[in-house]
């Protein structure tokens, strides 16, 4: 099946944008869309990945803004910096950052304007070239105002067991550590900090602790700890969940399907399947992880010179939005 580059940037963002939508009105945001229920919210990297895409849906973005500014007390401002860190580090297949640092301190100020609480951010840099990009974010930003549009987000949703694990655990590593644990079989302290996005150090202190406690059983591996959560049910159990939804590292994910909304809004990618099909390339293996993970198939680009690739990747894109937004 051929796919041409106009019906690949429709269904892309279309899909893109459902499964924003879905996260946001499950943790609150009015919508017509279904909340979502099959796949755990993770509310770092949702909010930078809505700060990316936002200009191809204004509402979307006024919108989580509006829940953050009422809802700050969810937010791990330490962990926000670090996927901030990510999306802000340039990609060598794109002119620029997924993420530019502006935008992100236009939220800031924003969000310092209108909300009680201030958060204290410090300056990322600036990069530059995309000053088409600032404005029209500016803009956005200068005009921005609350709607009323959100409520208090529904912790019995399975879906926000982050949520919940932070109201019982506060907002720090040990809700993201119990997450990876109660979705994985086992893990270390290098692995686990790097999938989750915490110090390395502090994720060892908490999971030693957790031996000490008999919360986690704790195996050397070449030297190398390794710990599996006991008494999973029980756990979960306790805290009211029936069944822990599917797991999905949504950091690695929003940020390989925002530098492909990057490119697809950018000339000279967004009208050529050639640079388009290079770019692919570059974003193989990141596709293959994930796609993986999903028990989807990326095509070897081996396989296609030149712009043929372009078709076959696309589909396997398209793919893994489906699942995502079907969540099956």
């Amino acid at each position: 099946m051929e796919l041409s580059l106009k019906e690949f940037k429709e269904k892309f963002y279309n899909d893109l944008i459902e499964i924003h939508w879905k996260h946001w009105t499950a943790l609150g945001v009015a919508s017509h869309v279904r909340p979502e229920k099959t796949w755990i919210i993770d509310l770092e990297p949702l909010i930078v990945s809505t700060l990316t895409i936002g200009l191809q849906d204004k509402r979307l973005l006024s919108s989580s803004i509006e829940w953050l500014i009422k809802s700050r007390e969810w937010m791990n401002l330490s962990r926000l910096k670090r996927i901030i860190k990510v999306f802000t580090q340039q990609f060598p297949g794109l002119k620029e950052p997924t993420l530019v640092p502006e935008v992100f301190e236009l939220f800031v100020d924003t969000y310092n304007k209108t909300a009680r609480n201030k958060i204290k951010f410090g300056k990322l840099g600036s990069y530059g070239p995309e000053e088409n990009v600032i404005n029209k974010y500016k803009i956005f930003f200068n005009t921005f105002r609350m709607r009323n549009v959100t409520t208090e987000p529904k912790l019995q949703h399975s879906s926000l067991i982050q949520l919940l694990l932070r109201n019982i655990f506060g907002v720090d590593a040990r809700t993201e550590i119990l997450i990876y644990l109660l979705a994985s079989e086992s893990g270390n302290s290098n692995s686990i900090a790097k999938e989750i996005f915490y110090n390395q150090k502090n994720i060892y202190t908490i999971l030693e602790r957790w031996s000490h406690a008999q919360m986690v059983t704790k195996i050397s591996e070449q030297n190398i700890p390794r710990y599996s959560l006991n008494r999973k049910k029980e756990l979960l159990h306790v805290i009211g969940v029936k069944e822990i939804p599917k797991y999905l590292n949504w950091t690695r994910t929003f940020l390989l399907l925002d530098r492909l909304a990057k490119a697809l809004s950018n000339p000279p990618w967004s009208d050529d399947e050639y640079l388009l099909s290079s770019l692919f390339r570059d974003l193989f293996n990141q596709s293959k992880s994930i796609g993986k993970f999903l028990n989807i198939n990326i095509p070897e680009p081996d396989h296609y010179p030149g712009k043929q690739y372009f078709s076959s990747f696309a589909l396997g894109v398209l793919s893994i939005l489906k699942k995502l937004a079907k969540g099956s």
